[in-house]
């Protein structure tokens, strides 16, 4: 498990590691830590870090980021609905992300999913 998490973004991990945790991510690889404790901690890593921001990166918005450019986008489009109309330029573009994505739905049929639930599972 612990191969996968580090795979493509073992610097972001470290970095994260190091700064949250104050856990050495390649002495922990060495045998200092089990594979284990070293995977709880990356999955409770904070949303904003470089990691989570690697794999995706609308996880740099966090709420308080997200509130901040919200803030932002109202006084700008305050300021601009204020001004003269025969003085200001265009409308502001907002920062931040507008709009939710949403994710495409996958269709299965019914004997793909009968399969894949009755896959075994471990944990």
């Amino acid at each position: 498990m612990l191969s996968l998490l580090v795979a493509d973004h073992f610097d972001e991990l470290a970095a994260d590691l190091m700064e949250t945790y104050g856990t050495d991510l390649w002495a922990a690889m060495d045998g200092e830590r089990s594979p284990e404790s070293v995977a709880a901690l990356a999955v409770q890593l904070p949303s904003g870090c470089r990691w989570r921001t690697a794999i995706d990166p609308d996880a740099w918005w966090t709420g308080d980021r997200l509130l901040m450019a919200n803030l932002v986008n109202l006084l700008a489009g305050l300021s601009w609905g204020l001004g003269d109309p025969k003085k200001r330029g265009p409308k502001p573009k907002p920062i931040g992300p507008t709009r939710r994505r949403k994710e495409a739905a996958t269709a299965m049929s019914k004997k793909k999913l009968l399969a894949e639930l009755s896959k075994r599972r471990f944990g």
